[in-house]
């Protein structure tokens, strides 16, 4: 009696944790929090590539702008998604969190732009988060009369981190800076088409003209390679004429892995794991460039340890 008594309760824990564990993962996923931190993942990134120190202030600015954007735009777009992301439009329904996370953002930032930093960069910082935060209802908008707008858009705002970096430590901005901008708004030009192909249905129903919409019969997926090619491209002969540092070669293989997800995106359109492979390369970047950096110390250690 004791022991099926245990085991009801053993049971019941391990549920409670798996309920828990889902829970965490769908606000991680569907509550903006991935890109959030995939926008720290890039500042971080250009800490370790231009050989800057960072510390966690900027990191905390940096997720706070971005996690209140996201949850925004997921929060406003949760009707639309009915048709193209349903599991993230129910999550996201009668949502009352947004206003106060924006709210709190906006004083939090306040308090950290004031003791750390500049009024211009604070302008700045404000500057990107109220861009971020009228694309739901505006700037996604004028995709109806210019083509992938909201594509450039979204790019461009990540563009400015790496230079939000620099400006945040007033530091002058170099042409290494201006490069690594140019690569990041490359590559998320690309990963954004690539969620225009997911959302292609909702799209052409609002009548925003996407890439995907536009192109029609999967012609997207050749302008995706190019993209991923451009990338290498401009990584490898801004490295081979001294404009980037040698580390930013560590790049490469991620366009090997963005190659690998376009495939399974093509292959399975419907699979939203696919479009979660895309969504992580942010993070990629800082992961490889950190590994880079480090080779030196990792092989060091991996032959004492021989």
């Amino acid at each position: 009696m004791v022991s099926m008594f245990k085991y009801v309760s053993d049971n019941k824990v391990s549920i409670d944790l798996e309920k828990m564990l889902i829970s965490f993962w769908k606000e991680f996923i569907f509550g903006g929090h991935l890109f959030a931190l995939g926008a720290v993942s890039v500042v971080a990134m250009c800490s370790l590539l231009f050989g800057l120190p960072i510390g966690p202030d900027l990191l905390l600015v940096t997720y706070l702008i971005f996690y209140p954007i996201y949850l925004y735009d997921y929060t406003q777009g949760a009707a639309d998604d009915l048709l193209t992301n349903s599991v993230r439009a129910k999550y996201l329904s009668g949502n009352k969190k947004t206003y106060i996370v924006v709210a709190g953002s906006f004083a939090v930032l306040t308090m950290l732009f004031l003791h750390y930093t500049n009024r211009t960069t604070m302008l700045l910082g404000f500057v990107v988060l109220v861009l971020g935060l009228l694309y739901s209802s505006y700037f996604k908008k004028i995709t109806k009369k210019i083509v992938a707008f909201k594509n450039f858009f979204v790019s461009s705002v990540w563009a400015l981190l790496v230079l939000f970096f620099f400006f945040y430590y007033s530091i002058p901005i170099t042409k290494a800076a201006l490069i690594m901008a140019g690569f990041v708004f490359t590559r998320m030009v690309a990963i954004q088409i690539l969620f225009d192909v997911r959302d292609i249905d909702g799209d052409r129903k609002n009548g925003l003209l996407t890439i995907p919409v536009v192109m029609g019969d999967h012609k997207e997926f050749g302008l995706l390679k190019f993209l991923n090619f451009a990338s290498i491209a401009l990584l490898v002969f801004s490295v081979y004429f001294g404009l980037l540092p040698f580390i930013s070669l560590s790049f490469v293989p991620v366009m090997f892995y963005a190659a690998n997800y376009i495939n399974k995106v093509r292959s399975s359109m419907n699979n939203y794991a696919c479009y979660l492979l895309a969504a992580v390369e942010p993070i990629i970047w800082f992961s490889t460039v950190f590994f880079g950096s480090n080779l030196g110390k990792l092989t060091v250690l991996v032959s004492i340890m021989l």
